[in-house]
């Protein structure tokens, strides 16, 4: 596996890219990738991508306007999914600090959950959508996006049907910065999540 498809990876695994769980025998896993078919244009971006270490064809969810790819079994997905989901549930692993250390990374990871909160010309700022992840994990996402890329963010909480979530909001200093990381890396179909 590549630097640039390992890149890929991470940030698809942070974002909306599952690992499926290991094979009993050699503990292999495959990445799944399903998008709505608005996005399906960087689906076929992220499978000619991958093609190196093996995909299966892009196929439509039945009864969905979704269309989704597997990878092939492989070891290194295998011992990612360790990483990531330890206990079955996925996790910000504590070597974070050395995983997430590429803008492309970043980029994967902010088209599949991030949004651009633009309100009026004095306010625009990214946000990541980071429900999935518990207040201790987004701090320590926090932490890495200043250690590894320069960038300042914040936890904001949310609630949605009485359950309180957690999003990282870019703040206004670095918003330039997040965005000249990201965006040699951004597919066309998420320029509406770009500042101008």
């Amino acid at each position: 596996m590549n630097e640039t498809i390992r890149h890929i990876i991470i940030g698809s695994i942070l974002g909306d890219g599952f690992l499926t769980p290991l094979t009993k025998r050699e503990k292999l896993s495959r990445l799944w990738f399903k998008y709505d078919d608005k996005r399906y244009s960087y689906l076929k971006w992220l499978h000619q991508k991958l093609k190196p270490i093996g995909v299966d064809p892009i196929k439509k969810k039945k009864n969905y306007t979704q269309h989704y790819f597997l990878t092939h079994s492989l070891k290194e997905l295998g011992m990612l999914r360790k990483q990531f989901y330890p206990n079955g549930k996925k996790i910000i692993p504590k070597d974070i600090f050395s995983v997430l250390v590429h803008p492309l990374s970043l980029a994967v990871w902010y088209m599949d959950d991030g949004n651009l909160d633009f309100r009026d010309r004095y306010h625009c700022n990214a946000t990541f959508a980071t429900y999935g992840f518990s207040e201790k994990e987004c701090r320590t996402l926090v932490e890495v996006l200043q250690k590894n890329f320069g960038i300042a963010s914040r936890i904001h909480q949310t609630t949605m049907r009485n359950k309180v979530y957690y999003r990282l909001y870019i703040l206004s200093r670095s918003t330039d910065v997040f965005m000249g990381l990201i965006r040699p890396y951004m597919h066309s179909c998420f320029a509406y999540k770009l500042k101008k």
